[in-house]
């Protein structure tokens, strides 16, 4: 079985399970509260449109790599860490106003909207964000409790859920130095990096190994050091290659417009570098149209033009992939089992072949 096949058997597997999570969630709260039914109701048409399910797969990988034979208590789990990355997406769509998630209106969005009859438009959207805010608390609150449900030993359980609270807690921080970063005109590199590290790398790729790594058993500090030199790299390589597809993307295949990380006025690494390496000229229209709302196609096109003409698109693209190596050149000081140790690799390769 090759890569591509293995990893749409799991993102099956989890969506399935992901989906009957949803279900026994909606069931319950209908009893109590139809306005949360209807979120949560929302929500998963939100989480079944899109979405690789690469938390999952890594965490069942690392699960069955480290020994791990209980396939329907892991899959439980790994719609679980995939409902935790939706609670941390809801809140994410709120603070950047975002309007579309995998081509679905996002859940404070479609509330704003429906519920905005007879009352104003500030009441509305305040309603509708309200609303999100908790339906994303109520994602990790089911989150939490698959995991305590799902069969696993109290050793195991107490573990994973401890070190779930720690990479919530440092993804939150990485959201933090996000929004502080958009406040300020001149970012460092490194700066960026270290959001990046934080944001993304700790919770999509780290945390689940160490999850699956856990929960398998394995709690070797050794063996958990060698999985952060793999996975820390290749996140960071990952979210720089999603904020060039949040430019230079497709709309359809991003499920979102390429307008909207320039009307967010997001600090990319590319924007960083083209802040330093741009003309001043470029760098005025930059910075003009950097935040600036309701976007002109031809002002998305300066905005790109100077990302590329100033070496800052492609300066990225050799970030991501000098990244990319460094995770690569980690995966044989990983001790783990041969198809599992196949996928981690397989899974560098698919990452370098992303469309950026």
């Amino acid at each position: 079985m090759n890569f591509l096949q293995m990893f749409g058997g799991l993102k099956v597997a989890i969506d399935k399970e992901i989906e009957h999570c949803f279900d026994i969630a909606i069931r319950e709260a209908q009893k109590s509260d139809d306005l949360i039914a209807e979120a949560l109701t929302h929500t998963k048409k939100i989480a079944l449109s899109g979405g690789k399910r690469i938390r999952g797969a890594l965490l069942c990988q690392a699960y069955f790599g480290f020994g791990g034979k209980e396939k329907k208590k892991i899959l439980k789990v790994a719609a679980a860490i995939e409902l935790v990355h939706l609670f941390l997406l809801v809140h994410d769509d709120i603070i950047d106003c975002g309007n579309l998630r995998h081509g679905e209106e996002t859940l404070h969005k479609m509330l704003e909207k429906k519920y905005q009859k007879n009352i104003t438009a500030e009441q509305a959207r305040h309603f509708g964000e309200s609303i999100a805010i908790i339906g994303g608390g109520m994602l990790y609150a089911i989150a939490n409790r698959i995991i305590l449900e799902a069969g696993f030993s109290l050793q195991e359980t107490t573990r994973a859920l401890v070190q779930l609270q720690k990479i919530v807690a440092t993804t939150i921080i990485g959201q933090s130095q996000d929004i502080s970063i958009e406040r300020k005109r001149n970012v460092s590199e490194k700066e960026v990096l270290a959001m990046y590290e934080n944001k993304t790398a700790r919770y999509t790729f780290e945390g689940p190994l160490y999850l699956g790594a856990l929960l398998s058993g394995c709690d070797d500090k050794k063996i958990l050091r060698s999985l952060s030199s793999y996975a820390v790299p290749l996140g960071i390589a990952f979210q720089i290659q999603d904020d060039i597809l949040g430019i230079f993307g497709q709309e359809k295949k991003i499920g979102k417009s390429v307008a909207s990380d320039i009307e967010e006025g997001k600090i990319s690494l590319m924007v960083a570098r083209a802040q330093k390496t741009a003309t001043k000229e470029q760098i005025k229209k930059l910075n003009a149209i950097l935040g600036k709302k309701k976007l002109i196609k031809k002002e998305i096109t300066i905005f790109k033009d100077i990302l590329i003409s100033s070496g800052a698109l492609g300066y990225a693209q050799d970030f991501a992939r000098l990244y990319l190596n460094r995770g690569k050149a980690e995966i044989e000081k990983i001790i783990i089992l041969p198809e599992s140790k196949k996928f981690l690799s397989d899974l560098v390769v698919y990452l370098e072949g992303r469309e950026v």
